[in-house]
């Protein structure tokens, strides 16, 4: 059961999101540490998200209409805020790559990026709906508090370390090596990824 529930939480975690794209945009754009503080974001909205889901709170979110799209909207409009505050900010800066504009794209403050990825998985009212239908499966009213903490924990533990995993690959000597000449365009396209996954979000 224990290997199962590590599956699943794996397969969701690694699977293209809201998570996924602030990680990665933040590790590219700006650094190794802005990418894993921004993992770290993410894992500290997961422990709220599996808190209510466990407390059958997360139930009354799915089912009501009113919450969950304000939750919806909030979401959406903050996607899409920060892929066109990056979008905007990386028609500023020089265009043609050079040390200046590698230097500028480090400029993000630790609590900054900590705050995009917690938010970012905060206001996803998918996460409620994901951790309902994986809990209906492994867990039952007669399933014992420390399991269903067991079983919280290690879906917390598995996206924490693939999300910690994702932006130290991303940000290696080699890869960051080859990327700084396309720093720019990068910005642009992660700036439009968020863009367009704002608006899939609000058409769901």
């Amino acid at each position: 059961m224990i290997i199962a529930v590590a599956i699943v939480s794996l397969l969701a975690a690694i699977s293209p999101g809201p998570d996924f794209f602030i990680v990665l945009r933040n590790s590219l754009s700006y650094s190794r540490k802005a990418g894993l503080l921004t993992a770290l974001g993410v894992s500290l909205a997961l422990v709220i998200h599996l808190s209510y889901t466990l407390v059958g709170i997360g139930v009354v979110i799915a089912e009501s209409p009113f919450l969950y799209h304000l939750v919806k909207y909030t979401g959406v409009a903050y996607l899409f805020y920060l892929g066109l505050t990056g979008l905007l900010s990386s028609f500023k800066k020089q265009s043609s790559m050079n040390l200046a504009y590698a230097a500028s794209t480090t400029q993000i403050s630790a609590s900054k990026a900590l705050l995009q990825g917690f938010l970012t998985n905060l206001l996803n009212p998918k996460c409620a709906l994901f951790f309902i239908s994986l809990f209906s499966q492994f867990i039952d009213t007669n399933t014992p508090v420390a399991t269903r903490i067991e079983y919280a924990a290690i879906n917390w533990s598995v996206s924490l370390g693939w999300f910690l995993l994702l932006a130290y690959m991303v940000t290696g000597k080699l890869l960051m090596g080859r990327i700084d000449r396309f720093r720019l365009y990068i910005d642009r396209t992660m700036g439009g990824a968020l863009m367009m996954l704002s608006m899939k979000m609000l058409l769901a």
